[in-house]
């Protein structure tokens, strides 16, 4: 029956995914889509994202006018391209009227569209009751449909986040720790390990534990099974509790109707995704006891842990309640002895972010994993979808990046604009509440692209397309105070290029651009009100993941490049040439140098750590940097990629003396037909005492710290 339902889904959101592609593709002649909040907070703007361009002089000439109880009112109405933005109101219910003379018009037709309403508020408010929600979802819906455009939301990948001054990393300890961005806040993995046991979630089948005491015998102890009902993804370690994160599938009860209205036990066909945690008891590791499970309804976006709590943020997309047979609201999940708990979260608990057209919530879930079985968990949902995070100690914010209506303009065009709200959200324990949100165009990369340091939030943010000549893209780092009011920005940087990484360290930045080559620019931020740049290094290739080694230097991996062709008129033709390692001596910001590089490979050559932080091996005291690598080579006349081998490759990284190889563990390519075998591939490095271990999803593997010399391969069950 599971395997039925998971077959049913998967089929259901292809089908959802190839209408939506072609919805996008229709070009409406006269119909425009508008993406705005229902909310904005008093004192704070309202905006409204169109897909057709408005005429600059729409606010002022009574094309747009907003009205209060069908009066119209006085209000600061500024357009820049398909974007409006509304300020100056007090708090109350207004309307948006939009005449058909407010667009540019293309092809001779006026697009048209309807009213479109909002309110101004001192504050958010939990939702007043479930037919208040429900009243909502059918505004947003009658919209769209009367409108005729999709939406689309740029969900990136982000793994999230970085206190400025962190330098992120292992401890100087006896063990290995998860590469985390901020110190003090750990992020979950597929790996971790106290010193003396390893767990691991390697497949997303199962979780072995590993005895590594002994590193010349490393032993599998134990291994708690995952399955078609629960499918691992990461780990935590606390206090001798293991955290499991994971996927699992619930049935969601639907409202009763017609002849079963007196069932209350109604179940939908199919059932719905629920990001949940099982908190086992790991004092003995051979034996480990469930404690608990908990969870909530949609689909994973990250997690922090900091203070022994546990906080997990999930999106929900609601595609079902228009049947009108379930609840609108997000469903938390749970274990009640051997019973499933499933049960729809209290309005009280629901409120309707500002700056967000509230079709999908984002789910924040605070688990307090000191308490064990009977610890404290408290779920808040939102109504804005989350694409990005990021958290330091004290606070937790949530990007939500869009690019308004995904309706193709009429010229052919696509959406002309990218904006990206910042939700910011404080902590106290299993406590979250809102505390106050902004907006800048474009879309940060990843959760390196955010930052908070004494009080205020840093984002680097690329907005345009950078194949665009029409709208270039060009980066910019966005300042904000305590009450995510802009201070100070820098933009204009590297037009026609995009940000491929970033790096804050305490009063200082770094973004690395590319399209060509690979500007790396150095920014003074100590001053929020006038952030700068100081200096800019262009060089071959790009880095993808920026990691600090001190002050003044940093470490970048990415990849080498060759530029060929161009000139006439022709674009130059950029291709992959190996992976690279280089050390940046920043010292001097104005005249930032790449001190020390390393290719690896040829083309196709590649690691995980390009996109994944967390592969990144450390061990501080020895100077040490490692991260697993696919190698490929290029092969004959027609330069034919061709796998060599794979594994994971070790370096002593210092200003001294540069780029050292100390460990080589990966091995030649036994397979004939010249691709990777899944099984082999070591996914994780970490070191306890004078041992390395290499994790692959079938074995463990320990080595010598001192000369990387193989000591043994796990054995037991």
């Amino acid at each position: 029956m599971e395997k039925r339902r998971k077959i049913a889904w998967i089929a259901g959101v292809s089908a959802l995914v190839v209408v939506a592609v072609l919805a996008i593709a229709v070009r409406l002649e006269n119909v425009v889509g508008v993406s705005a909040s229902p909310v904005a907070l008093s004192g704070d703007s309202w905006s409204a994202v169109f897909s057709e361009r408005l005429d600059r002089q729409a606010g002022k000439n009574g094309d747009l006018t907003i009205t209060e109880s069908g009066k119209p009112v006085e209000a600061d109405l500024a357009v820049e391209g398909n974007r409006l933005s509304v300020a100056g109101l007090e708090p109350g219910a207004y309307e948006l009227h939009v005449k058909r003379s407010a667009f540019a018009g293309l092809f001779g037709a006026k697009p048209a569209v309807k009213e479109v309403k909002f309110n101004v508020q001192d504050g958010i408010k939990p939702v007043a009751s479930l037919e208040e929600l429900e009243a909502h979802f059918r505004r947003v819906t009658a919209s769209r449909e009367r409108q005729g455009f999709f939406r689309e939301q740029a969900e990136m990948a982000s793994s999230e986040d970085k206190a400025a001054d962190s330098a992120g990393g292992g401890t100087d300890g006896g063990h290995s720790e998860t590469n985390a961005q901020v110190e003090g806040v750990d992020e979950g993995d597929i790996v971790k390990t106290d010193g003396e046991h390893l767990y691991a979630t390697t497949g997303g089948e199962s979780v072995r534990i590993v005895d590594i005491r002994n590193p010349a015998k490393p032993v599998r102890v134990a291994e708690i099974p995952g399955g078609q009902d629960f499918m691992p993804m990461e780990l935590y370690l606390h206090g001798g509790k293991l955290a499991v994160i994971g996927n699992r599938y619930f049935d969601v009860p639907v409202r009763p109707s017609g002849d079963s209205a007196k069932s209350e036990d109604r179940i939908m066909p199919a059932g719905e995704s629920a990001v949940t945690v099982k908190l086992y008891d790991v004092t003995n590791p051979a034996k480990p006891v469930l404690l608990r499970e908990a969870g909530s309804e949609g689909w994973y976006l990250s997690s922090r842990l900091s203070g022994g709590i546990l906080y997990i943020v999930t999106n929900v997309q609601q595609t079902w309640w228009a049947q009108e047979e379930r609840d609108v609201r997000p469903f938390t999940y749970g274990m009640d002895g051997k019973k499933e708990k499933v049960a729809p979260m209290d309005t009280k608990d629901i409120t309707i972010l500002p700056g967000t057209d509230g079709d999908s919530y984002s789910v924040i879930t605070a688990v307090d994993l000191k308490g064990g079985k009977t610890g404290k968990v408290e779920t808040k949902a939102y109504l804005g979808s989350g694409s990005g995070l990021y958290m330091s100690k004290e606070n937790l914010y949530i990007t939500s990046s869009t690019f308004g209506p995904v309706l193709m303009a009429r010229d052919g065009t696509g959406p002309e604009s990218s904006t990206t709200g910042i939700f910011k959200f404080g902590l106290d324990g299993t406590d979250i509440r809102f505390l106050a949100s902004g907006e800048v165009p474009g879309m940060p990369l990843n959760q390196f692209s955010m930052d908070e340091y004494k009080g205020h939030f840093r984002v680097a943010v690329t907005d345009g397309n950078m194949w665009d000549d029409r709208q270039p893209s060009e980066s910019a780092i966005h300042v904000f105070d305590a009450g995510m009011k802009e201070t100070g920005s820098v933009s204009g940087l590297a037009r026609g290029e995009r940000i491929y990484s970033a790096r804050f360290m305490g009063d200082r930045g770094y973004v690395v651009t590319f399209r060509e080559t690979d500007p790396l620019f150095a920014l003074d931020l100590s001053n929020p009100a006038a952030p700068k740049v100081l200096g800019e290094l262009k060089i071959p290739g790009f880095s993808n993941y920026l990691h600090p080694l001190g002050e003044n230097h940093l470490i970048g991996f990415g990849q080498h490049t060759i530029v060929t062709g161009g000139g006439n008129g022709k674009e130059p033709v950029v291709r992959t040439a190996g992976m690279k390692i280089s050390l940046f001596d920043v010292t001097d910001m104005t005249n930032p140098k790449e001190q020390a590089s390393e290719i690896i490979g040829g083309a196709g050559t590649h690691s995980d750590i390009e996109y994944d932080h967390k592969v990144l091996f450390e061990h501080k005291a020895r100077n040490l940097y490692g991260f697993p690598v696919m190698i490929y080579e290029e092969k004959g006349k027609t330069g034919e990629l061709s796998y060599e081998g794979g594994g994971a490759l070790i370096y002593e990284i210092t200003p001294e003396g540069g780029i050292v190889k100390k460990g080589d563990l990966t091995e030649k390519s036994q397979n004939r037909m010249g691709y990777e075998d899944y099984d082999s591939v070591i996914q994780r490095i970490v070191w306890s005492g004078d041992a390395v271990f290499a994790v692959t999803p079938k074995e463990v593997k320990s080595y010598s710290l001192d000369d990387f010399r193989e000591l043994g391969t796990t054995a037991g069950k």
